[in-house]
């Protein structure tokens, strides 16, 4: 005898094939089921299966209505046994699986899935999915706690300092910092005479000057250098207001006109005391660099200061009498300040020296 669905030779008293399991019984059960289908995925089943071998799902005419609705709603299909052949040939006549097989039907007679009676359940909150409940991450939100009053402690006990620890370790860096780069520390302090002990009333005196050497003197005087050049722009506003104000009939707009002048020269004077304030070591080889600075600063003073004293005959002017009748009394100051070319020496002098100046680090 030939399986129909393998084609291997089985015996001729055989029902069911030793090969494929393919049922070999009478013809009229053969028919009735010679394909057998899945009703929720499509496959082909074999005669014995009660459920599918892909999806699970019950094979046709396996359960009632009522049982294949509860085991599909509860997932318990996965483990049904296999029909015996005798269950196979009843099935083809039309009994159910419990008037075969005698047995029930219960939902949890598999143990696929352990359904929890609804008073174990603990009830969901308002609003919330019983089946997705959310989670709370308590652990995280107690650890970003620990870490944040980790962090305030650590703030609170460099600024507050309560162990007094911080000024210690504050002088040590600064010890270590000097000790790296002993070249920035840019200034030497001038060393007190040693007391005389001969004479205990005669008390030296001890002097605060700090002498520049090395690289602090060098950025010092280029500081020094930088700002007497910077002194240029405004005194270019304060000759614009000298031309267009000097001649005003009205007292107040000469005042007004003239209070750039004033403030740029006081500007230049204070440049001047802090040039002359710079004291540096002896057989300095930048002393040349703060002479020309002085002598830069010297110059831009007197640019500045010529038309302060062109700006005190204007304001002399009493107020109802005409300017214009003053004006060559007025000039006078800016004439007095001309070389035999007709231009300001001060202003020659300057723009001739005053790139070739800038000091240069030795």
């Amino acid at each position: 005898m030939i399986c129909p669905q393998c084609h291997k030779t089985v015996p001729a008293d055989a029902t069911v094939c030793p090969h494929c399991s393919a049922y070999l019984g009478s013809s009229a059960a053969a028919s009735s089921r010679e394909f057998i289908f899945c009703e929720g995925c499509g496959a082909r089943l074999s005669a014995k299966d009660r459920t599918c071998p892909k999806c699970g799902r019950p094979a046709p005419g396996i359960l009632s209505t009522e049982a294949s609705a509860t085991d599909l709603a509860a997932g318990r299909t996965a483990s049904f046994p296999k029909l015996t052949d005798d269950a196979v040939r009843t099935r083809a006549a039309g009994p159910t699986a419990a008037e075969v097989l005698d047995v029930s039907l219960d939902p949890s007679a598999t143990h696929v899935l352990t359904i929890p009676d609804a008073a174990d359940e603990k009830p969901a909150r308002g609003g919330e999915d019983p089946y997705h409940r959310k989670k709370h991450p308590v652990g995280k939100i107690a650890a970003a706690l620990m870490a944040i009053l980790l962090v305030g402690a650590c703030a609170y006990v460099v600024v507050a300092d309560p162990f007094g620890i911080m000024p210690g370790i504050y002088a040590e860096v600064e010890r270590q910092a000097a000790e790296m780069f002993p070249s920035r520390q840019g200034t030497q302090e001038v060393e007190a005479p040693e007391e005389d002990s001969s004479d205990d009333a005669s008390v030296p005196e001890v002097s605060d000057t700090t002498v520049l050497t090395g690289d602090a003197a060098y950025e010092r005087l280029t500081a020094l250098y930088d700002e007497v050049g910077a002194y240029q722009d405004p005194l270019s506003t304060v000759v614009d207001e000298y031309n267009g104000g000097f001649l005003l009939s009205d007292l107040s707009a000469r005042q007004s006109a003239s209070e750039g002048a004033y403030t740029l020269r006081d500007a230049v004077q204070a440049t001047i005391d802090a040039i002359d304030e710079v004291k540096l070591e002896q057989d300095s080889p930048y002393a040349e660099d703060l002479d020309h600075i002085r002598q830069l600063a010297t110059w831009m003073y007197n640019r500045v200061d010529v038309l302060c004293a062109s700006w005190d005959i204007s304001l002399a002017v009493p107020e109802g009498e005409s300017v214009s009748s003053h004006r060559d009394e007025i000039t006078q100051p800016l004439r007095d300040a001309l070389n035999a070319q007709g231009q300001n020496e001060d202003l020659v002098q300057f723009e001739a020296n005053y790139s070739a100046w800038r000091p240069t680090r030795e």
